[in-house]
């Protein structure tokens, strides 16, 4: 199949970030229960994109071992993409306000590019679902939500060296 080793890889990084994560967390004020509310969103967004990073690498993998064929995987992962970003944008779009309530330095304009990107990969999504049936598109769209995770990671780092501990 396409892309199986980037799938493979995909479904490492997930797992890696989502794990690392927790290292993050025993670390510094987090470990003392001392949540912000915008660690309390980085937290949630990074595991929440890192476990969609997975599934969705898993999915075709699956498909394939189930011998579909590979146009009809390529429309069922994409179509599961748009079903995904449907599903979780509003309660996304509820946290990173939240976030950006409570940290100011959060550039909203970063925000305002993640979820318009977000939106042009469910529209690219829903276009290889219904007319083109091609790999590409769909394994794009598992390494975007890794990048958001990592992205979600590196912040949750650097809030440990700008914060002094208690």
């Amino acid at each position: 199949m396409q892309f199986e080793n980037l799938f493979t890889s995909a479904i490492e990084v997930g797992v890696a970030t989502a794990g690392f994560s927790g290292i993050v967390v025993v670390l510094g004020q987090r470990a003392q229960g001392q949540w912000s509310p915008s660690d309390l969103g980085r937290i949630s967004l990074l595991l929440q994109t890192s476990f969609a990073a997975i599934i969705l690498a898993f999915l075709p993998l699956l498909l394939d071992g189930a011998r579909v064929p590979e146009v009809v995987i390529w429309r069922i992962g994409s179509g599961c993409y748009v079903a995904y970003a449907a599903l979780i944008l509003p309660s996304r779009w509820r946290q990173t306000r939240a976030i950006l309530e409570a940290d100011a330095s959060i550039s909203p304009r970063l925000t305002k590019v993640m979820f318009l990107l977000v939106a042009v990969f469910s529209a690219v999504q829903a276009y290889n679902a219904l007319l083109l049936h091609a790999g590409w598109p769909f394994a794009l769209a598992v390494v975007f939500e890794l990048a958001m995770a990592f992205l979600m990671f590196v912040r949750l780092i650097r809030t440990l060296w700008e914060r002094p501990a208690a």
